[in-house]
């Protein structure tokens, strides 16, 4: 089952939206996953899913999303 994780640069990006975010009040596509991910380090689809409510389709769409921006790595488990 694969794993995904913050990358480093995701970590601090992620980091400094949290603090700007919760400062002005605002949500952002995606946050839930990302957010999910700065507070479990590393998690799989489906703990995602529980962790946020999206179904499946919407997790994964997201995070493929994220990929090109560098904000997320999968885990080599196995």
């Amino acid at each position: 089952m694969d794993r995904y994780r913050l990358s480093n640069e995701g970590f601090e990006k992620f980091k400094r939206t949290k603090i700007r975010m919760y400062a002005e009040d605002q949500t952002m596509d995606g946050y839930d996953i990302l957010n999910c991910l700065y507070e479990h380090g590393s998690s799989t689809i489906e703990e995602i899913e529980k962790y946020t409510g999206l179904r499946y389709d919407q997790v994964v769409h997201m995070m493929e999303s994220f990929f090109p921006w560098g904000y997320i790595e999968r885990l080599d488990v196995g």
